[in-house]
């Protein structure tokens, strides 16, 4: 191993110590650090320092803080040693209290330099300057001995449980039992040696036929089939000279070839002497990978899309593909171009590991066949997944998929949605894969390849959770005051409406090695958030209300982790977002709503008895100028109005009925007539009829020449002008069809 076997870490003001001289280290029983400085506490949580100190008006007679030593009580609070007396931190409540000087008694002589060692078996050694941090290192995945630094680039388990691996650099195949035991490497001879001995070409994928052949491609170009002699030993083949990334046989016990640069290739007798190649130049192009659908069909990766190939059973030779690539202007296209790799599961779907664009589904092979296939995606911005580079796929006996990245390992559920993200923290310092597919060893190991080496992940390793870190939320910090450290302690908080904008901070502690820890989030149950690195949680104008909040971690190999904190957030409401003040404000509404209708209806009731009035009066008129007792006026067609309107109207009418003619009538004499002043006689027609007096005598008139219009032996139109009061006939035309929208002579006419 080249990898160190512990770290070291110096914390210290530069670090965000309060002071670079620390007295004391010691972990309460949430987890949290605490160290003693010149300065006051601080608590670590792995990621931060948190300084505790005394602040005015806090109830305590701290007279100095410059701790000197720290212990914890039996009740798990933190007493400390200062230059001048004792002080009490309650990590319950997070609030400072004054000790008497007998809490000296109780806490123990150190002698310095401190050591201290945590929960997890880190070591910290009080400095000079600060605190020193030592860390075993440990990866629970481990290198096949002898291919370090090597790139493990082709994998093959063959029919006798043995497992093959081919190496870049060294050019060499090393062969293992299912115990895992090296039996030896691979000769160009055919032979397997002890010792390593070079197989003469660089392999870049490794496949046995159902035959027992082996398949080997080489690159620079190199087909080779190897068959076993009784020996062991293998005789060895050379087929062509292409560059050869991928190898699947069909049904049928042809060999299909995916060529990088020369396209999809077919070798229909593989078992011949001298087998025949066939090539379909329209599959031109550099192809990773091939997968063979239940139909017997061809998807292939491919660096410029998917390329979907129609096979003819009858005569494999007028086969016939097509090329399947990102459109721009459609959601459900292909994400990228550069394709990986492809896979399917045991329902038929499909799936897609692009280059840089994350992943793709397609339903089934009928989908992905048809003209306008639409994928659904499966990346960093829209899945669980934590990296959208995709370099090889392997789907698992779960329904899961193993997808390998350039520098972790993500197990991915399709149907759930869920990713276990193994990254470097699991394999190595450096772990950069390469584009083999992780193969499942007899043992039920998984071996994985990378650029610095093969390696293996047991089952124990991949499945089981050893430290699980205590998730703590850390902060709780509201704009304008102190953060709130003591949120660590509760599982509810309480938020006044004026402080809806706040943010909560938390973090999984583990003090080893917290760099690739990631973290979700859900709200009331919902779904949860997608994986970060991020610690905190930022809310604005939160909405009154009761909300749960979950988060979660993975270890420090990205595995998720039993360790999910839920914290109640409730918000409580302004006075004019309580339930009674909705309740005043729709019955506040509602009357407003019942008032405006009713103002609505009384003014249409108003205008329509105005309107009912003013006609009735206006039918009282006689068709010709003609004296007219006032008792003869009162008929039973009189509206019904008090005594003094009725006499009002009565009067009014009169002077309208003798003046229809009189050009000269104006509304003063009106007014005198009615006994009553201008001002009073136009609000009183207001209120009565709708109208003004001047527009009743219009009306009037109108009326009266309209019904001199209609009679049989009617004037001339000037004459009817003049005996209607108007001195100019083309005013009155005017006026008359203002008022009855024709002229007098159109409506002679249309009589």
């Amino acid at each position: 191993m080249t990898a160190k076997a512990q770290d070291t870490v110096t914390y210290d003001d530069r670090s965000g110590l309060s002071h670079w001289r620390v007295s004391d280290v010691l972990q309460d029983r949430q987890g949290f650090l605490w160290m003693s400085t010149w300065n006051g506490l601080n608590r670590f949580d792995g990621y931060e320092f948190r300084q505790v100190k005394s602040r005015p008006g806090d109830g305590t007679s701290i007279q100095s803080e410059v701790i000197r030593q720290i212990t914890l009580d039996q009740d798990g609070n933190i007493i400390c040693k200062t230059e001048n007396g004792f002080f009490l931190f309650d990590t319950h409540t997070y609030t400072l209290h004054d000790l008497p000087a007998s809490a000296g008694d109780t806490i123990p002589h150190n002698s310095h330099p401190t050591t201290f060692s945590d929960m997890q078996g880190n070591q910290w050694q009080v400095e000079r300057y600060g605190v020193t941090k030592t860390v075993r290192r440990h990866h629970p995945a481990r290198i096949v001995e002898g291919t370090e630094r090597v790139h493990a680039r082709a994998f093959l388990c063959d029919s006798k449980q043995r497992w093959w691996v081919g190496t870049k650099e060294d050019e060499c195949i090393r062969i293992y039992d299912k115990a895992n035991t090296l039996l030896g490497f691979l000769g160009s001879d055919g032979g397997l040696h002890s010792r390593q001995t070079p197989f003469g070409c660089r392999p870049y994928c490794i496949m046995q036929t159902r035959g027992g052949n082996i398949w080997i491609g080489c690159k620079p170009g190199t087909l080779l089939r190897l068959r076993e002699r009784s020996d062991g030993s293998y005789g060895i083949d050379r087929i062509g000279e292409q560059v050869i990334y991928h190898i699947v046989e069909d049904r049928q016990g042809r060999l299909w070839l995916a060529t990088f640069g020369e396209g999809v290739q077919c070798v229909v007798n593989p078992e011949a002497d001298r087998p025949q190649v066939v090539r379909f130049p329209d599959s031109k192009g550099k192809v990773r990978r091939i997968l063979l659908t239940k139909d017997g069909h061809l998807v292939c990766a491919t660096t410029n899309g998917v390329l979907l190939g129609s096979v003819n059973q009858t005569d494999v030779g007028k086969s016939s593909f097509r090329l399947l690539q990102r459109d721009g202007n459609r959601a459900g296209s292909l994400a990228g171009n550069a394709t990986m790799d492809v896979a399917a599961d045991a329902n038929g779907r499909i799936f897609i590991a692009t280059e840089n664009n994350g992943l793709d589904m397609a339903d089934s092979e009928k989908t992905l066949f048809a003209p306008n296939v639409t994928f659904t995606h499966f990346n960093t911005a829209t899945s669980s997944m934590t990296t959208d580079d995709c370099l090889a796929l392997t789907m698992k006996a779960d329904g899961r998929l193993w997808v390998v990245s350039t520098d972790c390992v993500m197990d991915f559920s399709p149907d759930s949605d869920q990713t276990v993200t193994y990254d470097r923290n699991f394999w190595n310092t450096e772990s950069h894969f390469s584009e083999e597919r992780p193969l499942l060893l007899p043992d039920g190991s998984w071996l994985f390849g990378q650029e610095q080496g093969a390696y293996v992940a047991t089952r124990h390793n991949l499945e089981s959770r050893g430290y699980t870190p205590p998730l703590l939320f850390t902060e709780l910090l509201i704009n304008g005051r102190q953060p709130a450290l003591g949120i660590c302690r509760h599982d509810t908080i309480v938020i006044a409406p004026d402080e809806r904008n706040f943010s909560i901070t938390f973090a999984a502690l583990d003090f080893g090695n917290n760099s690739s820890i990631r973290y979700r989030c859900r709200i009331n149950g919902a779904a949860w958030s997608h994986a970060k690195k991020e610690r905190s949680l930022t809310f604005f104008d939160m909405p009154p209300g009761r909300y749960l909040l979950d988060v979660q971690s993975t270890d420090r190999y990205g595995r998720w982790v039993d360790n999910t904190r839920r914290l109640t957030i409730i918000v409580t409401p302004r006075w004019y977002e309580t339930w009674w003040a909705s309740l005043l404000g729709w019955l506040l509404s509602l009357a407003a709503v019942a008032t405006v209708a009713g103002t609505v209806v009384y003014v249409r009731r108003l205008h329509r008895q105005r309107g009912e009035l003013l006609e009735k009066y206006m039918a009282l008129l006689a068709p010709e100028p003609q004296l007219i007792r006032e008792d003869d006026r009162k008929t039973e067609g009189t509206p019904s109005l008090s005594e003094p309107d009725s006499r009002f109207m009565e009067r009014v009418m009169q002077y309208v009925e003798q003046n229809i003619g009189n050009s000269n009538a104006n509304i003063d004499d009106m007014a005198s007539c009615a006994a009553t002043s201008r001002s009073s006689l136009n609000r009183k027609l207001r209120s009565l009829v709708g109208i003004t007096a001047a527009q009743l005598l219009i009306d009037a008139r109108m009326q009266r020449a309209r019904q001199m219009l209609e009679s049989p032996d009617h004037p001339g139109i000037s004459d009817i002008a003049y005996r209607c009061g108007y001195s100019d006939p083309r005013y009155f035309s005017r006026c008359f069809k203002q008022k009855y929208g024709v002229a007098p002579s159109d409506y002679l006419t249309a009589k």
